[in-house]
């Protein structure tokens, strides 16, 4: 059953990137109406999802134990991915120092907020989703710790990187925490504009992904395609697996693994291709990553999920 619920779910998600395209095609994209949609999945949709599961969970001693457990997991797994990846590279594939961290970058870190969270809440409720908003802010942290470091390593890491940390989703997390100790009792009105707000995110997230598309056939001719595939083969098949392997050995909870091994399902991150430009990093290969393995994933994400109901983990 939760493996065509799961197809469900990702089949609606290719649905809407499909519009995207459409919509690109009828109307085009100007960096004006780019940043609009990440500004309301960035700045409304995800924040009103970590605030309704907030508002419709009480957290006590488990969940907060579980919130620091899946945060360090996520810094963990997001980092050892990363440096595995990059090593492997060098060494097996004779890859390039820089390129090499680009493909660790992007074959490792996933699309845990614009999907992940949505799906963590389709699948596993309000807890699911508050879970995966932490999941998605020790990436955050990853990203602008080792990842900023490994793109600059000429200029070397410094302590203002960890200023764009600071954002709109993880002040929500840290607010929505805040009430939750506070045991704070919202009301209906409240519960139901941030469950209103929060069904934005996933729609908005894959018709963006959608919006990308046609810019991946204009510079197709300019990307390392068996790059690419290695990092897609690596990003929804190896990295899942390998993490699957993992966590399930681990004496955590069982709430706490399931959310790990369905952000670890996802595709690439969406804003690669932005953080490369501000690194000075490959732009195509990071637009090519993250479009090729969110197609893929389509596929892949339904089969992970019944490997791990198969495992005893039932969703």
């Amino acid at each position: 059953m939760i493996f065509f619920t799961t197809l469900t779910s990702v089949s609606v998600m290719g649905a809407m990137t499909i519009v995207g395209i459409l919509l690109r095609r009828a109307y085009g994209l100007t960096i004006e109406t780019q940043r609009l949609v990440v500004a309301l999945i960035v700045n409304i949709g995800l924040p009103s999802i970590v605030l309704s599961s907030v508002f419709n969970f009480n957290l006590d001693a488990t969940v907060m134990k579980q919130i620091i457990t899946i945060f360090a997991l996520s810094v963990i797994v997001n980092s050892a991915g990363i440096l595995f990846v990059r090593y492997i590279a060098k060494k097996r594939f004779h890859i390039q120092d820089k390129a090499a961290s680009e493909l660790a970058i992007t074959a490792s870190l996933g699309n845990t907020a614009f999907i992940g969270i949505p799906l963590c809440y389709v699948l596993l409720g309000a807890q699911g989703a508050l879970l995966a908003a932490i999941f998605d802010a020790g990436l955050d942290f990853v990203i602008w710790t080792l990842c900023v470091f490994l793109l600059q390593r000429d200029k070397g890491f410094r302590l203002k990187n960890l200023v764009a940390m600071i954002n709109i989703p993880l002040i929500s997390i840290v607010v929505g925490l805040t009430l939750g100790i506070m045991q704070f009792q919202a009301h209906e009105v409240l519960k139901q504009l941030t469950r209103s707000l929060a069904a934005i995110a996933s729609p908005l997230g894959m018709i963006y992904i959608g919006l990308l598309v046609p810019d991946l056939w204009k510079v197709i001719r300019h990307i390392d395609l068996k790059r690419v595939t290695l990092g897609v083969i690596f990003k929804i098949l190896i990295f899942p697996l390998a993490s699957f392997l993992f966590i399930i050995l681990l004496p955590i909870d069982s709430m706490v693994i399931k959310v790990v091994l369905i952000q670890t399902t996802m595709p690439t991150f969406t804003m690669a291709s932005i953080l490369f430009q501000k690194y000075h990093a490959d732009i195509n290969f990071g637009l090519a990553m993250t479009i090729i393995s969110v197609f893929g994933s389509l596929i892949t994400i339904p089969c992970m999920i019944y490997l791990l109901n198969i495992a005893g983990m039932n969703l």
